[in-house]
């Protein structure tokens, strides 16, 4: 910012300078004022001998004081050696002239070299500046992280006017300690809301400690996959945030979704930590935390809801198609295996024809977990006119990123 205000007042010192130079230049006189100046010049020495004899008389007429003879009171108007003497001599006046001249232009050009010369220091001053300010802009752009994101701090459990939260429990479960910075979930806390569904629900509040004890900041990507043995087809928890050097703060989250009673489970999906320059840790591998040492209570209330359409000895897959008319199915995939999968389901196909969708993407699920996805359907209004009697299939594929041989896919299978 200084060396912003220093280049703007040497901009306008340069412009000043400039308009100095130029009218320096433009106001040397004219030839008929140099004239001018001479003959005053040549009267001035003439008129220091102020008197003269009168013509008349013969006595002495001061011209400085007297208008006429104080004698005879005779004119001297006409007066031969007056006229002589107050007669203009015009070499001397060329001459005069021709010196004011030659100084007045020595003198600007002297002027003018002296408005030069600053004017040269001040634009090598200006370009010296603005060298300066690329160096340390190309310095500060690699020596700096060039954060521009808001840093998350300290922040409220309380985000809105209408929840209130009660603590519940304090795992206090470390989930990150690596690279001078170190992630634990602290407390969880719980909001009812009665009545809303018929039934006791519970969303739920948690909160996270992050000490960063690098000396630049850092950004964390983390993804909660499953809580208490539920999936769904977005992450339970999704961080995305940035945390400054040195910092040592308490943020909070949402945890949205099922029926839970309580929180006694989480399992991270992935987890990457990197600063402005590098990747510092990634873990795509799913991993598990317990935050209750009691278990957690399993949803069964769903579980014998609608038709199996797939199963091996792995996967279990349900749906049921749902009875607002608007083609939309719920989908429920059990993991029966010991192994940790991804699902993507994008292929969708209507009475054989491809059409477009959005069903799962990279979506985890445990081993020994369930996903419930209440929202499977296809794109377009060409879908909700045909999907009524038409024969829906989708293609889910499962990959384990602790060992591909266990990966696979079903092809395409129909919905009911």
């Amino acid at each position: 910012m200084l060396l912003v205000i220093a280049m703007i007042i040497l901009l306008i010192v340069i412009i000043a300078l400039i308009i100095k130079y130029v009218y320096v230049q433009a106001h040397i006189l004219s030839s008929k004022e140099f004239r001018k100046t001479a003959e005053k010049k040549s009267v001035k020495m003439r008129v220091k001998n102020t008197e003269i004899t009168c013509d008349y008389c013969g006595g002495v007429i001061d011209t400085a004081k007297d208008k006429r003879c104080p004698n005879c009171a005779a004119v001297y108007g006409e007066d031969a050696e007056f006229k002589n003497r107050f007669k203009v001599d015009e070499k001397a006046v060329e001459k005069m002239a021709n010196t004011a001249a030659n100084d007045a232009v020595a003198k600007a050009h002297q002027k003018g070299l002296e408005t030069l010369k600053q004017l040269r220091v001040a634009i090598i001053v200006l370009v010296c500046i603005f060298a300066l300010m690329v160096v340390c802009a190309v310095f500060t752009d690699r020596s700096t992280p060039s954060y521009t994101h808001k840093y998350r701090g300290n922040e409220e459990l309380k985000h809105n006017s209408y929840s209130e939260y009660t603590l519940i429990d304090s795992p206090e479960v470390t989930i990150l300690d690596r690279d001078g910075v170190t992630l634990r979930l602290m407390k969880v806390y719980a909001d009812t809301d009665n009545g809303t569904y018929g039934r006791p629900s519970y969303s739920y509040r948690v909160a996270f400690s992050l000490v960063n004890t690098r000396k630049e900041p850092v950004t964390l990507t983390l993804k909660c996959v499953g809580v208490n043995g539920r999936c769904k087809s977005r992450d339970y928890i999704y961080i995305y945030s940035h945390f400054d050097k040195n910092s040592d703060v308490v943020f909070y989250e949402n945890v949205y979704g099922e029926w839970f009673e309580s929180i006694d489970e989480i399992v991270i999906g992935e987890c990457c930590l990197r600063d402005d320059n590098e990747e510092l840790y990634k873990k795509s591998t799913m991993e598990t935390f317990k935050l209750t040492d009691k278990g957690y209570a399993v949803i069964t209330d769903d579980q014998d809801l609608g038709s199996v359409i797939f199963e091996n000895d792995a996967i279990r897959i349900r749906s049921q198609k749902q009875e607002d008319g608007d083609g939309r199915y719920d989908v429920w995939i059990e993991n029966l295996s010991e192994n940790n999968y991804y699902i993507d389901a994008s292929d969708m196909k209507v009475d054989g024809e491809v059409n477009d969708s959005y069903i799962l993407y990279d979506a985890g699920l445990p081993a020994g977990y369930t996903l419930h996805h209440d929202s499977v359907y296809g794109l377009g209004e060409e879908y909700k006119e045909r999907a009524g009697d038409a024969a829906v299939e989708v293609s889910f594929s499962f990959s384990d990123t602790e060992d591909p041989r266990n990966d696979f896919s079903t092809g395409y299978i129909t919905l009911k």
